[in-house]
């Protein structure tokens, strides 16, 4: 009975420790704060209501909640006319989004109101809205060719002439204004807690404005400047090792942190040929090499294709055959049926049920296994990246069950892939379930393009209209370190800009060693001059992250050492006293004959 009880006092003892441990190991490798949400103060509870045909998330519903994802993780949505009191417990912000013009019910009108909270008002029924929009008029339609901060400032010149409200400010402060010819008229405007957008349109570059212009209206405070990332795309067996090299190296050197697009399996699609990353010892000799010098390992998928698409050229997680959700095995060519085949709905929606399990099964193996295969090979993945950006909201959904971050541009909706959209920063919007998105903002070098520099120049000098907008790209490494040198070369000459460290910012600790045979020569350089790497980048990782987080995060490292030390005191005291215990009980039982 005393050992029951001892080692029960010991278990709780241990317990309580480990967790003071890990909590303090959490804290000190939490990343640089990239956007509003993670500032100082509790995060705003955002209610969004929004008018769309049928109360459907539109599109823009979505784009607009990628642009609130900078500012509060906290999102609700709910359309207006199912609208309730208890939607706005809690709520700091209210923001009402109309799409169409309606005659909105007395009771949702009432409901908004009677918040008393931060208001933003965007597009069409505003005029239903109350006393509080009452410090501008509205005079009919507009208009505008381009758009400007106040006193024209940053102006972006519209590719086609788009139709506003026409509004006339009485009082308080104009936040964008839009131009036709040489004469402006607010675009949005704000007074003391409410503001309005004079837009329906929430396509790009209507939500890039509005992305910049709430800075005003949230007013969080977060990190000024820019962050860039650069990625090495589409990396997979069949890849030149040589060339993810020359390009991984060049980063390195530079102290460029980056990331790897890596997709485990190669499938040719002629020969039906399966190469896996542990069939290619040169190429993983590479990979492991540039985590250890600083690469972020991120899944691009399994094999990133779907049916007879070579690795790298097709989708995976959509079936753009039938511009569909994926919902069979890649062999099977059977068509979809459509709602008529059924004999009643009941049958339909068993069917459409059926469709969908197999996709979440379908995506949740894929995950599986290409992490699985990844992770036993030493290469540690830190975020997600769709293969050519599609997925169905339900991938999303599994997606977060694995990874924190997805990067690149996100899928819109069920109905057609081309519907994409991505915001201007880091964003953690409600449809992505948890997820942060590192978004690509300027695209990419393509050597189709006759000016290749200058196309990646031009979105970003659109994208450079928000403050905080990232500066992210890819590349192909099959093209040759040249064109990154360009690449990299014009994002220096850009003001207020520090590169991102994805591995960093997730906090992962990362085994560099792991799946390294013990007896393995130090890999040799690829490159023309035959010089070797250097087992001491391996700290590089370490000096980048003190670099980036500072002194705070050095004194919760020691904290969390220190603890660690007293856990293995702790241990050491307990063993040495149980077994005294366990001799004193013994010489009692001698004693006793």
């Amino acid at each position: 009975m005393p050992n029951k009880s001892w080692n029960n006092i010991f278990n709780n003892r241990c317990r309580i420790v480990v967790s003071l441990v890990a909590v303090l190991l959490l804290l000190a490798g939490a990343g640089g704060k990239l956007y509003a949400a993670e500032g100082p103060g509790q995060e705003p509870e955002v209610l969004v209501v929004y008018s769309t045909q049928d109360g459907a998330l539109t599109d823009e519903v979505r784009m607009l909640d990628l642009v609130l994802g900078h500012y509060s993780s906290r999102l609700t949505y709910v359309a207006d006319e199912v609208l309730t009191e208890r939607d706005l417990d809690g709520a700091t912000y209210l923001v009402y989004y109309g799409s169409i013009s309606k005659e909105l019910s007395s009771s949702s009108r009432q409901i908004m109101q009677r918040f008393q909270g931060t208001w933003l008002a965007m597009g069409k029924n505003v005029e239903q809205l109350g006393e509080r929009f009452s410090f501008f008029q509205m005079n009919g339609q507009v208009d505008i060719q381009k758009v400007s901060k106040p006193q024209g400032i940053d102006q972006v010149l519209l590719n086609d002439n788009y139709l506003v409200e026409h509004i006339s400010l009485t009082q308080g402060d104009v936040l964008l204004e839009g131009w036709k010819g040489m004469y402006t008229f607010p675009l949005m405007v704000q007074h003391e807690k409410t503001a309005y957008f004079s837009s329906s349109n929430f396509t790009s570059p209507f939500s890039l404005f509005v992305a910049e212009a709430l800075h005003e209206v949230f007013k969080q405070p977060h990190d000024e400047g820019r962050h860039a990332l650069i990625r090495l795309e589409d990396v997979h067996p069949h890849s030149d090792p040589k060339l993810v090299w020359e390009a991984g190296s060049y980063l390195a050197d530079k102290g460029i942190p980056f990331v790897i697009a890596l997709i485990p399996v190669y499938k040719n699609s002629e020969t039906q040929e399966m190469v896996h990353l542990k069939d290619r010892p040169e190429m993983l000799k590479v990979l492991r090499e540039l985590q250890k010098r600083g690469a972020s390992i991120v899944l691009h998928g399994y094999m990133h294709h779907y049916r007879n698409s070579e690795t790298g050229e097709g989708s995976e997680f959509w079936d753009i055959e039938n511009n569909a959700p994926v919902s069979k095995a890649p062999e099977d060519d059977t068509p979809l049926k459509k709602r008529h085949v059924f004999a009643s709905q009941a049958e339909y929606e068993t069917y459409q049920q059926a469709l969908k399990e197999y996709e979440e099964h379908y995506i949740q193996t894929r995950m599986e296994t290409g992490i699985k295969e990844l992770t036993e090979l030493g290469l540690a993945p830190v975020a997600f990246e769709a293969p050519h950006y599609t997925m169905s909201q339900k991938g999303y959904e599994v997606m977060a069950r694995y990874f924190p971050y997805v990067l690149g541009q996100l899928q819109l909706n069920d109905r057609d892939w081309i519907h994409m959209g991505a915001p201007p920063f880091v964003s953690k919007p409600a449809f992505l379930h948890g997820m942060t998105i590192l978004p690509e903002t300027v695209g990419y070098y393509d050597p189709a393009s006759s000016t290749p520099m200058q196309d990646i120049k031009d979105k970003y000098r659109e994208s450079s209209f928000v403050r905080d907008g990232m500066v992210s790209m890819f590349f192909h490494p099959y093209l040759g370190v040249e064109p990154l040198k360009e690449m990299i070369a014009y994002v220096e000459t850009l003001p207020d800009v520090k590169w991102l460290d994805v591995r960093g910012l997730s906090g992962q600790e990362i085994s560099l060693d792991s799946g390294q045979e013990a007896n393995e020569p130090p890999i040799e350089s690829l490159d023309e001059q035959g010089s070797a790497l250097k087992a001491s980048d391996i700290y590089q990782d370490l000096q980048a992250f003190q670099r980036e987080n500072g002194w705070v995060q050095l004194v919760l490292w020691g904290i969390a050492g220190l603890v660690s030390v007293m856990v293995i005191l702790f241990m050491l005291y307990t063993l040495r006293n149980r077994a005294n215990l366990r001799k004193q009980l013994f010489m009692e039982r001698d004693l006793d004959g």
